[in-house]
């Protein structure tokens, strides 16, 4: 039953009463989770039996249990914890079962509109990421500086706030003005770019891509409706380098620039690849380095 294994790895949807939460299988034993409501999240690890793959959580009492052989939906579950005992669903996020015939290759539309849903998906994720923190940054402060509010602050949002002091050169330091006002820019270019329609042509080599050096892609900034090609080494890029050029170019479109040198927090505000890369790193909750393989984080980020 070695290929019901091979189902397993990868990203879940996992519904217990309530709550809706989203599990990433990795083939090394690890499992993290995040609750698509609130989204907190954690870690842990998982190992398989003949019959079961079983999980267990880190700082949690919580067990669960799914039998084997392993199919992309089902109730064949066991959920044990102090809140609450007996079965659940599960089902396997965007799964394609295997043609019998070998597939075709993605056509160019299939790889824009996969680009553009990964784009808006992260983009979403990351703003509400930022929304919470800003929501848990006043309750800390209106609580006159409570233990519980900054230890709330300290465990959910450590890797958060990481991000958006070293990427936008602020204090380390949620309460200080800069942090906040960083913090409230870059919530409000998030809605902006997450606004805008989609509009995105394969240009490859003609079109605002005719040019050398041929870049990704090629935006006419300020426009609305946006105006973006997609050039010739997009397509033959990675799907999230694919996914954070889509947003790099979206951030170009509401009037952000290209930058070199950035070294202070407004230039960092007006550097589409600086916010384009905040969304990645906020997203991808693991990654310390740019998309592209750039930039990596040293130290390391808090994780996940």
């Amino acid at each position: 039953m070695a290929g019901d294994l091979d189902l397993l790895i990868g990203t879940w949807t996992v519904r217990v009463k309530s709550w809706v939460w989203e599990y990433d299988f990795r083939s090394d034993g690890g499992v993290t989770w995040r609750d698509l409501g609130s989204m907190e999240s954690g870690v842990g690890n998982w190992a398989a039996t003949s019959k079961l793959v079983n999980m267990w959580w880190k700082g949690s009492t919580t067990r669960e249990s799914w039998q084997r052989p392993l199919t992309t939906g089902n109730d064949h579950t066991w959920y044990e914890a102090p809140y609450y005992r007996g079965k659940y669903r599960i089902e396997k996020t965007g799964y394609i079962a295997p043609s019998p015939s070998p597939p075709s290759g993605p056509t160019d539309a299939n790889l824009i509109d996969k680009a553009w849903e990964a784009s808006r998906s992260s983009l979403r994720f990351a703003l509400n990421r930022l929304k919470l923190l800003q929501r848990q940054i006043k309750y800390f402060e209106d609580s006159g500086g409570s233990e519980d509010a900054f230890n709330e602050l300290r465990r959910n949002y450590r890797r958060d706030m990481a991000v958006i002091s070293r990427k936008l050169l602020v204090p380390l330091n949620p309460m200080d003005p800069a942090f906040r006002s960083a913090l409230a820019s870059t919530i409000r270019l998030f809605e902006q770019n997450l606004a805008l329609p989609k509009s995105l042509k394969a240009a490859r080599d003609g079109g605002k891509c005719a040019r050398s050096p041929q870049p990704w892609a090629a935006a006419n900034g300020g426009t609305n409706p946006p105006d973006i090609d997609l050039c010739t080494i997009w397509f033959n890029a990675s799907a999230d380098l694919q996914r954070d050029v889509v947003t790099h170019e979206y951030f170009h479109i509401i009037g952000v620039d290209d930058i070199e040198g950035v070294d202070t927090t407004a230039k960092a505000l007006n550097n589409a690849n600086t916010l384009a890369q905040i969304v990645a790193y906020l997203h991808d909750r693991a990654r310390q380095k740019n998309s592209d393989g750039f930039e990596p984080m040293v130290p390391a980020l808090p994780t996940p």
